[in-house]
């Protein structure tokens, strides 16, 4: 299973690569230029956040197509939450996020 995961990210990320002119990988997932937090495609809404760590009070919680990982950190700040697992489809999510959010990717 892991391989081929491996392999689909890698195609993704190759395809990300190739075709410049795209934000999305065949997949739907974003290219690393359209992930970043500058681009015109992501918002955090804090007051979401908030709510969303009381509605997870003492909860494990996964987050799909979690992005970089924003509402994990402001989730897991509160105390809240007891544990919170991060997966994007974006290929090339485990880089961008590394050492920050830990966001592993996932093909859905």
């Amino acid at each position: 299973m892991w391989l081929i995961l491996n392999e689909q990210q890698r195609h993704q990320r190759l395809i990300c690569e190739t075709k410049r002119q795209t934000e999305t990988s065949e997949t739907g997932g974003w290219c690393r230029s359209a992930s970043d937090m500058k681009s015109k495609y992501h918002y955090t809404d804090t007051r979401l956040a908030a709510a969303l760590a009381n509605l997870f009070n003492n909860k494990t919680v996964i987050g799909l197509g979690d992005g970089q990982g924003h509402y994990r950190r402001l989730i897991l700040a509160t105390g809240k939450v007891t544990k919170y697992d991060s997966y994007d489809g974006a290929p090339d999510i485990d880089n961008i996020t590394r050492g920050q959010a830990s966001v592993k990717y996932q093909h859905f």
